[in-house]
């Protein structure tokens, strides 16, 4: 039991604070691939060790000695229906239930509302697609219109749209570092994790975290993309491509170059660097990566010690 309470409060401190020490990082200008695979891992792993270790509360495992998940399951109906649980733990044990089924149906429904906006949009996306016909995904498809337009469509396959007015409004270098951009998110998949952070602030949206975690996302994710597009096209580039781009309409169906953190992001490219070192980034990664799972890899060790399932 204090195991649990010490996770049920560990759950609640991410879930209040854990956007800030993410912040911080991007205020500090960390390579955004570092900060965007840490507020991924962050979410992911709260919503998933909140949902363990409230069930977890559904277990009297202290009541008998089972193991097994399958004998653990009828050592608590045993110990249930006997009547050597107290009724302070049958009670904790229901609405343990009953919250961790309430998380679940929500991100059901969030889900379900997600897939909805999806089906409205398919007719348009197939469209496109059929226009681009079997062509490279990495390739953009032109399409006329007089405003500069540069987007990506998620998915499979993924689809670059770009109007032919960039070709008189960019230089060769500034319409290559664009395409490279959008390339970035589609590599990236970054449209799928936008879509796992809205997701997850629509199912919970009392959670601090997960409320900020949609709007965290799309910025670092556009960061993420122009230091892409920087490495392979130099900073110059994408400057000027962003420049001319700005203004454009936020695309409904895909993620656009510009529209976010455009004064940000033209600050940052200034500097005439791109983000960081290969190996440097990977570090990052990897450190981030293990202070975000250090809560989902003790509520899992912890679910495990309790079915007696541990291998010693």
């Amino acid at each position: 039991m204090t195991g649990i309470l010490a996770l049920l409060v560990g759950s609640a401190v991410v879930g209040l604070h854990g956007h800030r020490p993410l912040m911080w990082l991007a205020d500090r200008r960390v390579d955004p691939t570092v900060v965007l695979t840490g507020w991924l891992l962050t979410t992911v792993g709260l919503v998933a060790s909140a949902v363990a270790t409230i069930s977890l509360l559904a277990l009297p495992a202290d009541e008998h000695h089972s193991s097994g998940i399958f004998r653990l399951a009828g050592g608590c109906w045993t110990a249930i229906s006997s009547g050597s649980v107290p009724r302070w733990r049958e009670a904790l044990g229901a609405l343990s239930v009953l919250g961790a089924t309430a998380i679940l149906l929500r991100l059901a429904w969030a889900t379900n509302r997600r897939i909805g906006r999806l089906r409205a949009q398919a007719p348009h996306v197939a469209q496109l697609r059929l226009l681009a016909g079997r062509a490279d995904p990495e390739e953009p498809l032109w399409v006329r219109d007089d405003r500069p337009l540069a987007m990506s469509i998620g998915g499979r396959p993924g689809l670059i749209v770009m109007s032919d007015s960039l070709r008189d409004r960019l230089s060769p270098e500034a319409l290559a570092a664009a395409l490279e951009h959008e390339r970035a998110h589609l590599r990236g998949r970054h449209h799928a994790l936008i879509a796992v952070a809205e997701i997850f602030a629509t199912a919970l949206p009392i959670c601090p975290l997960l409320r900020a975690a949609p709007n965290a996302i799309k910025d670092l994710v556009e960061l993420a993309a122009d230091a892409q597009a920087a490495r392979r096209c130099g900073s110059d580039a994408v400057r000027e491509a962003l420049s001319r781009l700005t203004g454009q309409a936020a695309p409904a169906l895909g993620l656009g170059m510009a529209g976010r953190l455009t004064q940000a992001r033209l600050s940052r490219l200034g500097t005439g660097k791109p983000a960081g070192h290969r190996g440097l980034r990977l570090v990052g990664c990897v450190a981030i990566s293990l202070g975000a799972l250090m809560l989902p890899a003790a509520a899992g060790w912890l679910a495990l010690n309790m079915v007696g399932c541990v291998v010693t």
